[in-house]
């Protein structure tokens, strides 16, 4: 979202004071108002259907992978990915071994596309490979319109319907500090529904990607963060119920508390989950942090019971790291891409600290593949590896990304008759 869609009876002028001060008494406000959780269900169906490869190429489908029952909900990222959209905007100059080490750790998995600004810009991410002995698609380029590597707040979600058609949902994103910045960030959905032959629907949820973890079986988690937000626009928590069940697909919603004075809110900071019924929330390693201590133990009891398909969800617990100055550093801010869960490392931190984090993956996922990511660049900009990717549900083709990705693809010349 930005200013200008701010109800009207605010002057533009008071936009900055808005951004910081009100903002943040809201985000207080909804909590004591709300009680500190509430948790969403419905019932839902699972459904299935099939459709000839040709009509589901021309849907925007993979041809010739049958629909699941799953995935008719927002689509789990321990599930097998067609693509991961990696945000790049700038960045590939600025801190390149980051980029590198992430194409490396995938091992090709997972089709990679890096999102810049221009030519030039995707054309240097091809040099970049092929500078450290890559090949061309450990990771392509694709030429977006966007403001800010943060892909996973403002891309749409995508969801498959019970006619096996798919479709993106584009909710309204909603910048830290209500800015007229990211203008281009907001409407990235309309460029990448084209490349990806998708229909794209927009919706009046305020909802950033970061804030949405989806176990795959209709279960989605968020922070109270999501609900102050759309309470300022004027959706009560009654009238959020269907829009979460309508726009997504869900039959149940959980609000976590954030953590307290982390910036963004997200709960992508504190949680991930690794099956229907297995979740992972932080546990913070630092004394005299009796707050986060006393908040993220009450969201691990608001998520251990809740029901799934699969059985009452599990939880298990990894250390949340000492904070880089005033910004949180966190474990659950994964990339997960086939088999390979790519986890954030810090130089600063106690290696025995990051190997129990490592372990914990481990122990929960053994057949995968557990690896770290120097996270020190991103940390400084207020994120982590969760925060510039992007997952596209196996169901999905990407046909379109790779024609328009760089390096292109060599054609072969045709034959001149004499």
């Amino acid at each position: 979202m930005n200013s200008s869609e701010l109800p009207a009876k605010f002057p533009k002028a008071c936009y900055p004071l808005l951004g910081v001060s009100l903002f943040a008494i809201l985000i207080f406000i909804g909590g004591a108002y709300w009680g500190n959780h509430f948790l969403f269900h419905s019932k839902s169906a699972e459904l299935d259907s099939s459709s000839d490869d040709t009509s589901q190429a021309s849907r925007g489908l993979t041809p010739g992978v049958p629909s699941q029952p799953e995935d008719f909900y927002p689509a789990a990222e321990y599930k097998k990915q067609a693509a991961i959209l990696i945000g790049c905007q700038d960045r590939l100059h600025m801190t390149p071994q980051l980029y590198v080490d992430i194409a490396k750790a995938i091992e090709g998995r997972t089709p990679l596309f890096g999102v810049v600004k221009s030519v030039p810009e995707a054309e240097r991410g091809v040099k970049l490979m092929k500078k450290h002995g890559l090949p061309p698609d450990a990771m392509r380029f694709l030429v977006i319109p966007t403001d800010t590597i943060w892909i996973r707040d403002y891309a749409p979600i995508i969801l498959r319907y019970e006619d096996d058609s798919v479709m993106m949902v584009d909710a309204r994103y909603q910048t830290r500090v209500m800015r007229e910045e990211r203008l281009k960030d907001e409407v990235m959905g309309v460029h990448l529904a084209h490349m990806l032959n998708l229909p794209l629907r927009s919706v009046p949820l305020l909802l950033e990607g970061g804030n949405l973890a989806s176990n795959g079986d209709g279960l989605v988690a968020t922070s109270m963060k999501t609900f102050a937000l759309n309470n300022f626009t004027g959706f009560t928590k009654d009238q959020l119920k269907p829009m979460f069940e309508d726009y997504l697909g869900t039959h149940s919603v959980v609000a976590l508390d954030a953590l307290q004075h982390e910036s963004t809110g997200h709960v992508d900071m504190l949680m991930t989950f690794l099956g229907k019924n297995q979740a992972v929330v932080a546990e913070t390693t630092q004394s005299g942090d009796s707050q986060n201590k006393a908040l993220l133990q009450n969201n691990v009891r608001l998520v251990s019971n809740i029901n799934t398909s699969s059985g009452p969800v599990k939880v298990s617990r990894i250390p949340l790291p000492p904070k880089w100055n005033e910004a949180y550093r966190s474990y659950t801010n994964v990339i997960m891409a086939n088999g390979i869960l790519l986890m954030p490392s810090y130089s600063d931190v106690d290696p025995e600290l990051e190997k129990r984090a490592a372990a914990v993956y481990k122990s929960l996922l053994p057949n995968w593949k557990i690896k770290r990511i120097n996270c020190d660049s991103l940390v400084r900009h207020g994120g982590q590896l969760h925060c510039i990717s992007y997952n596209i549900p196996h169901y999905v083709g990407i046909e379109g990304l790779k024609k328009q990705a760089y390096p292109r693809t060599t054609q072969k010349k045709k034959k001149k008759w004499l």
